[in-house]
């Protein structure tokens, strides 16, 4: 079975070496690729916008790719539906993993009306109903009116995980071992795989760019093809 962190791991650590720069070290790594992970997903709300606006001014693209959707694949691998929990009849507490929200329904399907701040919501209070209800947020508690005591739902975009790139030592090498209870794999869309090698690389101070990283994998590839077929 592949590993999306191995992978990045092994490409980093193949393309440090090629450039003399030393090796790096597994809690190093998962440090930079946290941080990689993290800046890339704080892009894509701005990729998708600009993606939007572009095809709106007849920019886009008009063959297969459609470059908004293949953005909101990768957001969507951090969207999650959950219940959330009754607290009080006017109030929730959101889930520790929660980012932001995207919305928040009764059991009957009807959706919470978010409010910007404590002013609208009191502004919109009194023309709110159960059937268009309203909520803001304070902190990590979501406030409700009208009041609610029935199950609720909330889709939110949750944070991401902390990688780890875990191993076993063999003597002085350093086996990966997913099986390991703190594995934690790359959090992140596999489609970005080469891209967090160039933004962990970068860290490093090697500047490649994704083409190059991905003729380098496909020349090691080629290299492990023919040892194969000469042994």
């Amino acid at each position: 079975m592949s590993f999306l962190i191995d992978n990045i791991y092994t490409k980093v650590k193949t393309l440090i070496n090629t450039e003399v720069r030393g090796n790096v070290s597994p809690s190093e790594f998962n440090l930079l690729l946290h941080n990689a992970i993290q800046s890339r997903n704080e892009e894509y709300v701005f990729d998708i916008n600009r993606a939007v606006n572009r095809e709106n001014r007849g920019l886009g693209t008009h063959f297969l790719a459609n470059i908004p959707d293949r953005i909101q694949e990768k957001v969507n691998h951090y969207i999650i539906t959950d219940s959330l929990p009754i607290d009080t009849a006017s109030s929730r507490n959101i889930p520790d993993d929660c980012k932001y929200i995207d919305e928040i329904e009764m059991a009957s399907g009807e959706t919470f009306e978010f409010c910007k701040n404590k002013k609208e919501f009191n502004i919109i209070k009194p023309a709110a109903t159960e059937q268009y209800p309203i909520y803001r947020m304070a902190g990590d508690t979501v406030w409700l009116y009208p009041e609610y005591s029935g199950l609720m739902q909330i889709t939110y975009w949750r944070k991401v995980k902390f990688p780890k790139w875990t191993f076993q030592l063999n003597g002085n090498t350093e086996l990966f071992n997913p099986s390991a209870p703190d594995f934690e794999d790359a959090d992140i869309h596999p489609s970005e795989e080469n891209e967090m090698v160039r933004r962990v690389l970068l860290a490093f101070g090697i500047n490649l760019k994704e083409s190059d990283i991905i003729q380098m994998s496909m020349n090691e590839d080629q290299v492990d093809f023919n040892q194969s077929n000469t042994n």
